[in-house]
């Protein structure tokens, strides 16, 4: 199959996805939008690692009493120096804005995505709602335990297929540019996508991606 053939079948993917879930207004119009560099993305060792950092801040929105103890195994697991500026003021119970606490809350829909993009999970659900408690209970399962040594856990994880990333990403960028949009046109949202899930998915992704060659992930460009 040649390039032109593989990128014309990923447009035909997503626009069929973008009008299930209620956007016909974007489309892809230039082709090579739709290319983009392999060796680019994070390794699936970075990508588990970031998962794992993720899930442990969402935990602890909902599990106060544990953030010393999650903190200090990220350190004896030597993931502290992954841990973002960011996400340390939460560790340390510096965060006191409601809205950036309640944003924490939100990474377990990214940890779940970071799963998916390793293979840990089949399957995305379409982002019309958030992770519910049986999927939750899965990845869970997928999840080192929190005081556990690693041993090769990081070693052993494999990426997923990079287009299939790459599209799953582009998707939630289109998303979100539908969302800035409305916010500007003063139209009605068609869609029945959870903006928050999209959301979530769109940053997450475009760390793997390295999206405008950004690797921190406080510093992850979101612009589209």
């Amino acid at each position: 199959m040649t390039t032109n053939e593989v990128l014309l079948e990923s447009k035909t993917r997503l626009h069929r996805q973008l009008k299930e879930r209620g956007i016909s207004t974007y489309e892809v119009t230039y082709l090579p939008y739709l290319d983009f560099d392999e060796s680019s993305f994070a390794a699936a060792h970075e990508v588990g690692v970031r998962m794992i950092i993720l899930y442990s801040c969402s935990y602890v929105t909902y599990h106060l009493d544990q953030t010393e103890k999650i903190a200090d195994w990220l350190r004896q697991e030597n993931l502290w120096s992954n841990v973002s500026p960011e996400e340390r003021l939460l560790f340390e119970g510096k965060i006191n804005d409601e809205e950036k606490f309640g944003a924490f809350s939100w990474r377990i829909e990214s940890a779940y995505t970071l799963a998916w993009a390793l293979n840990l999970i089949d399957a995305l659900h379409p982002p019309t709602r958030e992770v519910n408690e049986e999927e939750i209970a899965d990845f869970q399962k997928k999840m080192p335990k929190f005081g556990v040594g690693l041993g090769s856990y990081l070693d052993d994880l494999p990426l997923r297929d990079k287009r299939e990333i790459f599209e799953e990403n582009i998707f939630n960028e289109l998303a979100t540019a539908y969302f800035r949009d409305l916010l500007f046109n003063g139209k009605s949202d068609t869609t029945d996508i959870n903006r928050h899930v999209s959301w979530e998915r769109h940053v997450v992704l475009n760390w793997v991606r390295r999206f405008s060659g950004i690797a921190d992930w406080d510093d992850t460009d979101t612009s589209t």
